[in-house]
């Protein structure tokens, strides 16, 4: 199968310019494609100078990760998709742990190992928690979700999917989403403990770009637009309202993430109605299913 690995990046040149290199030296990938998401440093010049093997394609304006993962998938010509984070350097032999998965069509993505595990979830106190497993295995397995960092997908299945949703831009919960959506289908997500990546110690780019306050108000959003999209068991669906509710009255602060969560409820409702429509596995088979 052919494979197409796609880097979103903005404001990322360092990073590139230390990373790509070894990128580069991976086996088994047909093409490479960085898609500028409206940098202003010299990301653009460093990849038009050095890397002229590498497709380039360019955003005029900054819009965030979900869409700039998307443009980047639709380009390219690949049967796989390997999605990297700029800071992410994969072991050059990763694929031949990975590629031999995709043999049986019901796998939809596979994830890499950066000295993790695979990711678990709970629905506690009316929320969506996820995690990664703290068991350190040397066994392929079952995941919830891959990280749209490192992970593998086939783009027909993406493409069914709709992709990465939008509605999580800037950043955070997309790729949870994905998996999550995956799974209530039938789809599996696979962690394969062979396939070694590596991510970089310094900052990312949402620690150089963004503040604390601003992070933990894009995440607090962007669980309840989770929540309100994928989780369509009525009684779970029941509980978070309650615990919403409590969480309003005892944090007053709540309320900004609820008024800007409810500024997507537009775009949400009919997402929400087509995860209903498609769904082939439940909310709660699947929280039995992925538990620690």
């Amino acid at each position: 199968m052919n494979v197409s690995i796609v880097i979103p990046n903005w404001n990322g040149e360092e990073r590139l310019r230390r990373n790509l290199p070894k990128v580069l030296e991976v086996g088994d990938v047909d093409e490479i494609i960085v898609v500028d998401d409206g940098s202003t440093d010299g990301s653009v010049q460093l990849l038009e100078r050095e890397f002229p093997k590498v497709k380039l394609i360019k955003k005029q304006k900054n819009s965030g990760f979900s869409s700039t993962v998307n443009l980047g998938v639709k380009e390219a010509k690949g049967e796989l998709i390997f999605l990297l984070n700029s800071d992410a350097v994969p072991a050059r032999d990763c694929l031949k742990f990975i590629l031999p998965h995709f043999k049986d069509p019901r796998v939809f993505s596979v994830g890499l190992n950066n000295g993790g595990s695979w990711s678990w979830a709970k629905f506690e106190d009316g929320y969506f928690w996820h995690y990664q497993s703290k068991e350190k295995t040397p066994k392929i397995h079952q995941t919830l979700w891959v990280s749209g960092g490192s992970g593998v997908f086939r783009k027909d299945i993406w493409e069914k999917l709709g992709g990465l949703d939008e509605l999580f831009d800037p950043f955070y919960e997309e790729d949870l989403d994905l998996g999550y959506r995956a799974t209530k289908r039938g789809y599996i997500n696979l962690w394969e403990p062979k396939a070694i990546v590596e991510h970089g110690k310094t900052k990312g780019v949402i620690e150089e770009n963004f503040s604390k306050s601003s992070v933990s108000a894009i995440a607090q959003r962007n669980q309840l637009l989770f929540i309100w999209k994928n989780i369509t068991d009525e009684d779970l669906f029941m509980q978070h309202k309650i615990s919403l509710i409590k969480k309003l009255l005892i944090s007053p602060k709540y309320w900004s993430v609820l008024i800007s969560a409810l500024g997507k409820m537009g775009k949400l409702r009919s997402k929400r109605l087509r995860e209903i429509k498609d769904e082939a596995i439940s909310d709660k088979e699947i929280l039995k299913k992925f538990k620690d």
